[in-house]
């Protein structure tokens, strides 16, 4: 896919990676790996130096064609605070719409839409900074399907807010894919997440270390902590049945797998 530098050494390296629309894959790894640099090429926040990428169709390194890829593959950022550009809920949402040509009403039909796609409906006129950390990140995602992208670039999305605001994202994200059949790229170190997508590449210095469907992936342990990671927790907790002789065959990597197995 790409090859990027910074100075002095390489970020990326050899990296190759196909998402099919409405694909959901988790990008894990730990600080350093090049997770992040991967997800900010996706949407020309990086440059390529070297290398090849096309989003939805669109070559990522020729430079006139920057917005139409941004059009095309929105970003949500860790901190939603830094998407923001309005105080008010409904003016931020309609700003991308607005930003990308659309007419004033057109814009604030798109937010109200995407108002109501991640939970928030009727939430226009309310301050986004009396909102709770969850309500922040899900307008911040509302903001990026305003716009209605191909590809949805996630970018440790979950990783500041509590665990009811994470599952609150989680569910406005899957519904969104589902409804609108856009392709997910979610950087993430939240290995139950990583469980539920449909594939799971795993990053270790700048490279792909390797890629597959999460129950091979993510049941790997020699995998796993060679990129500085842990398995899931059903995982885990499979492992200690089966050193107490309680439990048998392939560990589950989602709760429900480990519910089934274990009623089985």
């Amino acid at each position: 896919m790409t090859h990027a530098y910074a100075p002095g050494r390489p970020t990326l390296r050899g990296v190759s990676l196909d998402v099919a629309p409405g694909e959901f894959v988790a990008v894990v790894g730990e600080n350093g790996s090049g997770k992040t640099t991967l997800a900010r090429h996706l949407n020309a926040l990086l440059p390529l130096q070297s290398g090849e990428l096309a989003v939805a169709g669109i070559d990522a390194g020729d430079p006139t064609r920057v917005w139409e890829l941004r059009r095309a593959c929105g970003m949500v950022f860790q901190t939603p605070e830094n998407q923001f550009v309005s105080t008010l809920v409904g003016e931020d949402v309609a700003f991308g719409p607005r930003n990308f040509g659309a007419g004033e009403k057109d814009a604030r039909l798109a937010a109200v839409r995407a108002l109501a796609d991640v939970g928030l409906a009727g939430f226009e006129r309310r301050d986004v900074h009396t909102l709770s950390g969850g309500q922040q990140q899900r307008v911040a995602l509302a903001g990026v399907l305003a716009s209605d992208p191909d590809v949805l670039v996630l970018d440790e999305a979950t990783s500041m807010i509590d665990p009811q605001g994470r599952d609150e994202l989680v569910r406005a994200v899957l519904r969104a894919r589902s409804e609108r059949s856009t392709a997910l790229v979610w950087v993430t170190h939240d290995m139950e997440l990583a469980a539920r997508a449909d594939r799971v590449v795993v990053m270790r210095a700048g490279a792909v270390a390797a890629a597959g469907v999460p129950a091979e992936v993510l049941s790997d342990r020699a995998l796993l902590e060679s990129a500085g990671l842990e398995p899931p927790l059903a995982t885990r907790v499979w492992e200690g049945l089966v050193r107490r002789g309680a439990a048998c065959g392939p560990a589950p990597v989602t709760v429900e797998g480990l519910v089934s197995a274990l009623c089985d």
